[in-house]
């Protein structure tokens, strides 16, 4: 084959092209001008922290509100930092709910500490790759570290069990079914029945979609009367399926549902799994990490005999967005799962105690989260989310206390862990008629509440009827808060039952 070399004009026309661009491509500032901006971006980051108990929780917008507030030209030009500051406090801040705010009760909240927004923002500034043990070793070891420390929190503490972080409980959920469906059926679903109560989260659903399994492959079941999942039940329904032909392979049990709060009875769960040879994951995205208090790791026994296991330390261990982590008890199926190396990736480590996290799960480019979790679970100690994830609990019992005293308020569960459902009463309901205007009615409070600004409520269904959720999380909720959201739901209660 000919080689055809550059001539010299060719060369000096392209380093000048080169040099005409430099001026245009300067992109990194000097070193005082990033200490400059970087203190204004940490006044504003305690800024914001330290006044949220002192405004709303959230502001709602509309899509035609925001264009006109924020649509503009692709930028030619600089915009000066102090502007753009401006405008995340001023047009994209205040335009959004506050999942850190004390008084922050709907869904599930979030309120990550400083010391890992912190981590977070270290981590971001060095951009380490996590998907191999090659680029980034120590952060690696950090990861394994964090990973075995979860496992010590949930009592999962078999030298074969690992995982890894994930961006949160959904592709933690995900990456389970998918090692479930390779360990347990060789990826062949056909007849494959995955069995979940009436209570399991969405995602759970989604990722069996994801996966290939059809709809009628995933069965809902029925909860009992605390919303936890009846066992007897389920086992007529897998002998059902196999005298059917079908086969049982998997079974999802909750660690804490969304709607409630509840606890399946996980060694029973165990059991049947181990009875029926069905693979056993527990999605403990929400509460998992109870196990830190003595009554939490009570509710959450046999936590430790699943095949996987979901967690989300951006809830309960108060790590900014994005950390979830799924766990298994043999680690070994993971990357038996996704281990693939094409020529690519020819110089990366072999062995396996060089652990490239890639081949454990779906992501090639990871960052790295463990960070966060590493630094503030070292400077807060153990000892002090114990002490937290307590006074959560006691705070949702207060709340459900405060609602069985009010004549007004009807309280649907009894707190496991954190969530009090309920709803405003302000009459007793005889028809159909009846519950249909205490639905309306409960719905129209729920847009109340959240539109004062003074507390932040969702909604749910649970047997048919429209609920309040109340879910206690963060850190920085006080017994004030609940008794003021609570006397909230009263006042504007009576106000909506008048109209």
């Amino acid at each position: 084959m000919t080689k055809h070399l550059p001539t010299d004009e060719q060369l000096a026309a392209l380093k000048s092209r080169i040099a005409a661009l430099d001026q245009f491509a300067q992109i990194d500032t000097d070193p005082e001008e990033m200490r400059r901006m970087g203190y204004q971006a940490i006044d504003a980051i305690v800024e914001h922290l330290s006044t949220l108990k002192d405004r709303p929780t959230g502001r709602q917008a509309q899509r035609a509100e925001m264009e006109a507030l924020l649509r503009e030209p692709l930028p030619e030009g600089r915009v000066p930092f102090e502007q753009l500051l401006d405008d995340y406090r001023e047009k994209i801040v205040r335009h959004a709910f506050h999942l850190a705010h004390p008084r922050f009760f709907a869904y599930i909240p979030s309120s990550p500490t400083y010391a890992a927004i912190l981590a977070d923002a270290l981590a971001t500034a060095a951009n380490l790759f996590l998907g191999n043990w090659l680029e980034a070793s120590a952060a690696a070891q950090i990861e394994i570290i964090v990973i075995d420390w979860f496992k010590e929190m949930i009592g999962m503490t078999a030298a074969e069990a690992g995982g890894l972080l994930t961006s949160g409980g959904s592709v933690a959920n995900l990456t389970a079914l998918a090692v479930a469906r390779h360990a347990k059926l060789n990826d062949e679903m056909d007849g494959a029945v995955i069995y979940a109560s009436d209570q399991t989260h969405s995602s759970v659903e989604r990722a069996a979609r994801i996966i290939g399994f059809r709809p009628a492959q995933f069965v809902y079941l029925p909860t009992d009367e605390h919303f936890r999942f009846d066992f007897n039940e389920l086992e007529r329904r897998i002998k059902e399926d196999q005298r059917a032909g079908r086969r049982p392979f998997c079974l999802i049990a909750n660690g804490g549902t969304t709607n409630t709060g509840a606890v399946d009875a996980l060694d029973q769960a165990a059991m049947v799994a181990e009875r029926h040879s069905l693979w056993l994951h527990v999605d403990a995205a929400y509460g998992g990490f109870a196990a830190l208090a003595e009554r939490g790791r009570r509710l959450l026994g046999g936590i430790e005999r699943a095949d996987s296991v979901t967690l989300d330390p951006h809830k309960w261990l108060y790590a900014p967005f994005e950390a979830g982590c799924v766990i298994f008890k043999n680690a070994l199926q993971s990357r038996a799962t996704f281990h693939l190396l094409h020529d690519y990736l020819q110089d990366m480590p072999r062995e396996m105690e060089n652990v490239n996290f890639y081949d454990y799960g779906i992501q090639l480019t990871r960052g790295f989260r463990a960070l966060k979790l590493w630094m503030a679970l070292r400077f807060y100690g153990i000892e002090t989310y114990r002490a937290l994830i307590d006074r959560s609990l006691d705070l949702a019992q207060l709340a459900a206390l405060l609602m069985r005293r009010s004549p007004v308020l009807e309280v649907f569960n009894e707190p496991q862990l954190g969530v009090v459902c309920f709803r405003y009463v302000p009459f007793t309901p005889q028809t159909t008629e009846d519950e249909a205007r205490l639905d309306q009615i409960n719905a129209l409070l729920v847009e109340r509440v959240i539109a004062s600004g003074e507390a932040t409520l969702s909604s749910t269904r649970l047997r048919g009827r429209f609920a309040i959720r109340f879910c206690v999380l963060n850190h920085r909720t006080l017994a004030s808060d609940v008794e003021q959201a609570v006397a909230l739901v009263e006042r504007l209660g009576n106000e909506v039952a008048r109209v």
